[in-house]
């Protein structure tokens, strides 16, 4: 159980990566599939390492759990496409973190429309909050 949890954090940092930085040009998609595929064997092979090491100390497979994920995402970040041609990693040393836009537009890829989904929730608890708010003043 422990090793799917650990490819599910695979593919959410690469979903993390993919949303925070969309601009991935023409060659993202198979970029992705192919990176997550890399990494996903890698950690199959990780895991057996680091359950041996547990054996041995437990904080020590922690530790190596943690830096395989490092690298993980250390490699996303210098070889992730990019349109501009400046890698994630430079931007990152940079300060050029993503904003609202590029989240938004990320999340666009996944099919989850931020503006909308997010204007209509809070348009359901203002609503619901009122009716209370009535329900309220009607009983006083």
């Amino acid at each position: 159980m422990n090793l799917i949890f650990k490819v599910l954090a695979v593919a959410l940092l690469h979903a993390a990566f993919y949303v925070s930085y969309p601009a991935t040009g023409p060659y993202g998609d198979y970029y992705l599939a192919a990176s997550l595929l890399v990494w996903a064997v890698f950690i199959l092979f990780i895991n057996t390492s680091a359950n041996i090491v547990r054996l041995i100390s437990g904080l020590a497979g922690i530790a190596v759990n943690l830096a395989a994920f490092a690298l993980i995402a250390l490699a996303l970040a210098a070889t992730m496409p990019q349109r501009d041609r400046i890698s994630v990693l430079e931007k990152l040393q940079k300060g050029k973190y993503p904003d609202r836009n590029a989240i938004s537009t990320g999340l666009l890829r996944f099919g989850i429309h931020l503006d909308r989904d997010v204007g209509g929730a809070v348009k359901n608890v203002v609503d619901r909050e009122a009716g209370k708010a009535l329900n309220k003043l009607k009983e006083d």
